[in-house]
């Protein structure tokens, strides 16, 4: 019978799980790679918003890739390794902004990074142990 969550799939599971992630991270230093007078600027702080974004994608692709690839029931262990390995991907991102032209490597920056992260373990946590509401045993919705 086929494992219904992913694990133990080998190459098909990496593929489907970890692929996005690998990708994703190619997106972003790409991101990083733009020269800072290419980067438009439409208002004031928007790459903080642009930060929180870009992370809390990332936590979500990383907490799945961890939750369906090792997780069973070492949740906390993979919310951690996803918080951990998303703080340091953000540190390795602004460290390699000091490589390009006309961007600088800001903490406040990886601090938002992994702000983003950690929502979003957080929010995939919640949503995983809140129990449905409004609906019955039976699977009918309450009226």
């Amino acid at each position: 019978m086929a494992d219904p969550v992913g694990r133990g799939g080998g190459a098909s599971h990496f593929v489907v799980y970890w692929l996005p992630v690998i990708l994703y991270l190619g997106i972003i230093f790409s991101a990083s790679s733009i020269p800072g007078r290419h980067v438009p600027v439409l208002f004031p702080y928007m790459d903080k918003l642009e930060h929180l974004a870009e992370y809390a994608l990332f936590g979500l692709l990383l907490g799945r890739a961890f939750r369906f690839t090792v997780g069973g029931n070492r949740g906390r262990l993979w919310a951690f390794a996803t918080v951990g390995l998303g703080g340091l991907v953000g540190a390795l991102d602004e460290l390699y902004q000091r490589l390009t032209p006309g961007r600088m490597s800001d903490v406040r920056d990886w601090a938002i990074d992994f702000a983003a992260v950690l929502l979003a373990v957080l929010l995939t946590q919640y949503v995983r142990i809140r129990p449905r509401s409004g609906r019955r045993a039976g699977g009918a919705e309450a009226p």
